[in-house]
């Protein structure tokens, strides 16, 4: 039920007009951070822009998607990840 409420709450944040942003640590020492702004390598798809960023500072655009109450994220660079929703806190 947790995972549906927090899958729910992230959606709601791609369509919310105030600027939301929901993070989680990633395996590199950064974090991962989901947006609701549009997704400027794909517009007008539905998806959000997001990023993450590792301890030492390099940082990586993708687009997210809640799909099968995950979130869905393609980055710039091809690959493709999928996350647990239960894990992102809001920050904003």
């Amino acid at each position: 039920m947790k995972k549906l409420i927090v899958g729910l709450l992230l959606a709601g944040a791609a369509v919310s007009a105030q600027a939301e942003l929901w993070q989680t640590t990633n395996k590199s020492g950064g974090h991962i951070v989901l947006t609701n702004r549009d997704c400027p390598d794909l517009p007008n798809r539905n998806l959000r822009s997001g990023y993450s960023y590792s301890k030492d500072g390099q940082t990586l655009s993708f687009c997210w998607a809640i799909v099968d109450n995950k979130v869905m994220a393609v980055y710039k660079n091809g690959a493709q990840y999928t996350y647990d929703p239960t894990t992102f806190v809001k920050i904003k």
